[in-house]
């Protein structure tokens, strides 16, 4: 089992769905629609997929969306109560989600031209949503680079992450992460999916470390 809460999303096969359900995170996001960053699914393929695994929680990757009461039937329908939605979408999408019981995630994407106060805006965006997805990964920002001060450093960080219950999606390599998470006011990591190299086939290595380095033995 893992030391903290997990979301992986961008899941579009089932080589990267087995993987995560077999470290057994939290959440599993799937991108659904024309909205999500990169390459999506469809709702025929996500239930396929979750035929075969069990265990996380399962979330509709839905990206910078404007009518969550649209969606939120769509979900209900599906028997799926979680969304992924980014900061960028109009404050009414997640509102109209958790009103009609859909919990709501929201991804800020941090850049390195950004302000603590742009990323902290962007953090409170969303105030329906339970959890933050801070994606520094997106914007080519290392925890390395967070413990050298550049662009921001780890006590911006520390701050940020007081505002709201956040899951931190940043590349550790060389760091301890159970140490990150004990250091910081974080409710866990974020990881995301990528294309196979073959069919049924890809490597792990980018991940490997940072899931042996939470795993806890009960």
């Amino acid at each position: 089992m893992l030391a903290t809460k997990l979301l992986a999303y961008g899941i579009t096969h089932l080589t990267d769905a087995r993987y995560f359900a077999a470290w057994e995170v939290d959440y599993l996001a799937f991108p659904l629609g024309e909205n999500t960053d990169g390459e999506a699914i469809s709702m025929d393929m996500l239930n396929a997929l979750r035929e075969w695994i069990e265990g996380p929680a399962i979330v509709a990757e839905l990206g910078e969306i404007d009518n969550g009461s649209a969606w939120a039937a769509t979900l209900l329908a599906e028997k799926v109560d979680i969304a992924l939605i980014t900061s960028t979408a109009p404050a009414s999408a997640p509102e109209e989600l958790t009103a009609a019981g859909i919990r709501v995630i929201s991804q800020v994407k941090v850049a390195g031209y950004q302000s603590t106060d742009d990323v902290a805006d962007a953090i409170k965006e969303h105030p329906a949503a339970e959890l933050i997805l801070l994606d520094f990964e997106s914007g080519g920002i290392t925890w390395q680079d967070l413990y050298t001060g550049t662009p921001f450093t780890t006590d911006d960080l520390r701050e940020l992450l007081a505002l709201r219950p956040c899951l931190l999606q940043i590349d550790v390599s060389g760091a301890d992460p159970i140490k990150i998470k004990e250091d910081l006011p974080l409710a866990g990591f974020a990881v995301r999916g990528s294309s196979e190299e073959k069919v049924g086939y890809k490597s792990f290595d980018d991940l490997d470390d940072l899931f042996e380095g939470l795993e806890v033995f009960e």
